[in-house]
């Protein structure tokens, strides 16, 4: 790699990893502001926003690394640009689409990075920070129950407890009013929260206790005794309900993608259509990356208003690349066009765009940099 190859490099990665680190803060605390009823409760502990944010942050740059790069790459350039150091280039007798090469370098290097965070890295961390923040929820009831006090934010229960810990309850009284004509007490040694099958519902567990229950109409009063038994907890009636990280497609691996997209296209078609989309806008965003690199020289050499200019159009170029995009999987989803080629629809116009920007900005030759 020659001196001024380095050099724009360094020019570019400078405000890329700037960029990067801003969006990423941005994204990362809108999505835990948004889960603040949970994640702010009364059971989290540092450890447990950590994990969360790790698990997190792949699936964000995934959305964070294209506009980040795109405007790195803008910034670096232009700042050349701003300098005249480009007109002195042209001077010198070095085209401006010289320039293209290290954007073209870095983006492909970028493109891999976010590749591999797709297919790898995201899934895990999706599937960790929903799991980490199933168990801050049943931390966040556990802890809320204060020993010797009732407890009435569980709809339809009122718990009672005289001694709290970590992991639980001990001495529990529970007042099971879900059916009003036959309410039941239940009195346990000990009892905690766990999770009930695939649909992730909380349900209170008791062991060694006894339950009171009269029956309605009747006028019988029942009482049985147990080693362990179970209460559902209807808290939203699952922990899905209140974790707004459960359901992410994007915990599928993309052999996983593939197995659902074949073995739903066998059933219906257009399921199928849809599910083969999605496999290839998982490998279409990292690709995007790639072709931005096309872009940030036209812009950049083009602008006059300075760093203001390159924020603007980098602004402008993103709305633009996702509203493409979206398009494009629209398309794909209905079968209009192959499920392939809509989400590429936003790669193909930037190529096409760049390649254009940049033949014109070679045949005005330095009077291109303005």
């Amino acid at each position: 790699m020659s001196l001024l190859d380095r050099y724009l490099a360094r020019e570019i990665l400078l405000p890329f990893l700037a960029g990067l680190i801003f969006l990423t803060q941005v994204l990362l605390a809108s999505q835990l502001l948004a889960q603040a009823d949970v994640l702010l409760g009364s059971g989290v502990s540092t450890w447990d926003l950590l994990v969360v944010v790790a698990g997190l942050t792949p699936h964000l740059l995934g959305y964070v690394l294209p506009v980040a790069f795109l405007l790195g790459s803008v910034l670096g350039v232009g700042r050349l640009a701003e300098d005249r150091e480009l007109v002195a280039l042209g001077a010198a007798g070095i085209s401006p689409a010289r320039l293209v090469k290290v954007p073209l370098l870095l983006g492909l290097a970028v493109s891999m990075v976010a590749l591999w965070l797709s297919m790898r890295v995201e899934p895990m961390g999706l599937r960790e920070a929903r799991a980490r923040v199933n168990e801050i929820i049943k931390k966040n009831v556990t802890s809320d129950v204060r020993p010797g006090v009732f407890y009435e934010d569980i709809p339809d229960l009122v718990l009672y407890a005289e001694r709290a810990s970590h992991g639980g309850w001990s001495h529990v009284l529970i007042s099971d009013r879900s059916d009003p004509s036959a309410p039941i007490l239940a009195l346990a040694d000990t009892g905690r929260l766990e999770t009930a099958g695939e649909g992730q519902a909380l349900r209170l567990v008791l062991e060694n206790g006894e339950l009171h229950r009269e029956e309605p109409g009747a006028g019988d009063y029942l009482t049985a005794t147990f080693r362990r038994g179970s209460i559902a907890v209807g808290m939203g009636s699952t922990l899905g309900d209140k974790n707004r990280f459960s359901g992410s497609l994007f915990e599928l691996t993309l052999d996983q993608i593939l197995d659902l997209a074949r073995e739903r296209g066998a059933k219906d078609p257009e399921e199928g259509w849809r599910w083969w989309t999605f496999f290839h806008r998982r490998i279409a965003g990292p690709i995007g990356i790639l072709a931005f690199a096309l872009l940030a020289v036209p812009i950049a050499a083009s602008r006059r208003g300075g760093r203001a200019f390159g924020y603007g159009a980098t602004l402008l170029s993103v709305v633009l690349y996702y509203a493409v995009l979206r398009f494009g999987e629209g398309l794909s989803q209905r079968g209009a066009v192959p499920p392939w080629l809509g989400p590429n629809l936003a790669n193909l116009t930037c190529v096409v765009v760049g390649v254009i920007a940049t033949l014109l900005m070679v045949r005005k030759g330095p009077g291109a940099v303005r």
